[in-house]
């Protein structure tokens, strides 16, 4: 990349940042187990947002599978990692997939922050500020089942979408994080569900029905349902040429589910809430102050 082209894309990105006068979202994605398709539609759900003008970047926090740049067959050349050591800046380790989809590769720990010392923090925040007024939405791709990081994910963003299946033990799963989760906070977390790979409506609206009366009855949480996904081959001929489906199939009927997953999820935003949007920098200073108490 020349100077000409690097300065042109810093003046876009000062441009983006100078229109925006708010902080980005942060959307945690997770699962109860592993294998229900999770980082698949984090990415094609981060392209139905990006296809009706909302800036999106796709944080990949999942440590043991990292499947964002998998998805789309590219090798990231950076990640956060590089940031925490000062090799890089934010934008050098902000990669560029298909349709312009941008992402970062996680590749660290939490443990990882809480070891830096105070000048080496300070550069991490200055650089993650960058991010604050970049994009609408930031979505955290993280690992699947229970862990001590992910319940520090899901109390410090902003809210967190659980993909499930009708599987059993993939129901099973997702609640017990959601109850592991409710244990650890005061406050409600706002979760929203997602049910992949249902075989019909009837089965996908049952899978929901199960959830939503599990979480009302012995957490007397009100889990809200996003959308459903159905069953659909496109998806697994996308994954392997390793190309979302969104894009190299528009008119599948899992693409159409996006788009109507998207179209539910972006009135929320509208509502008036009592807690502030926490943006990438109050993320992580969440996630430091929960690390240490919890």
């Amino acid at each position: 990349m020349d100077q000409a082209q690097s300065l042109r894309e810093y003046m876009q990105r000062f441009n983006v940042q100078q229109q925006k006068n708010h902080s980005a979202r942060m959307i945690t994605i997770t699962s109860g187990k592993g294998g229900v398709g999770k980082s698949n539609f984090t990415l094609n759900f981060a392209l139905g947002l990006q296809s009706v003008g909302k800036k999106v970047v796709v944080l990949d926090l999942d440590l043991s599978t990292a499947n964002i740049n998998i998805l789309m067959g590219i090798t990231p050349r950076y990640s956060l990692v590089d940031v925490l050591n000062q090799e890089k800046q934010i934008w050098d380790v902000l990669e560029k997939g298909m349709e312009g989809i941008e992402y970062i590769s996680g590749g660290f720990d939490i443990q990882d922050l809480l070891k830096l010392e105070q000048n080496t923090l300070s550069f991490f925040w200055s650089q993650i500020q960058e991010l604050q007024t970049y994009a609408d939405f930031i979505l955290l791709d993280t690992g699947a089942g229970i862990s001590k990081e992910l319940v520090d994910f899901i109390v410090a963003s902003d809210e967190t979408i659980m993909v499930t299946t009708p599987e059993p033990t993939s129901i099973a799963d997702s609640y017990a994080v959601i109850k592991t989760v409710h244990q650890y906070t005061k406050q409600s977390p706002r979760f929203q569900l997602v049910v992949n790979r249902a075989q019909s409506y009837r089965e996908a609206v049952e899978t929901s029905r199960v959830m939503k009366n599990a979480c009302s009855n012995f957490l007397k949480l009100n889990l809200k349902t996003l959308g459903f996904l159905m069953e659909d081959a496109h998806v697994w001929k996308s994954v392997r040429s390793q190309t979302p489906f969104f894009i190299s199939y528009p008119n599948c009927e899992a693409s159409k589910n996006i788009k109507q997953i998207v179209y539910s999820f972006l009135p929320d935003l509208d509502e008036p809430s009592s807690v502030s949007t926490k943006g990438i920098r109050g993320f992580f200073e969440k996630i430091l102050s929960v690390s240490k108490s919890l």
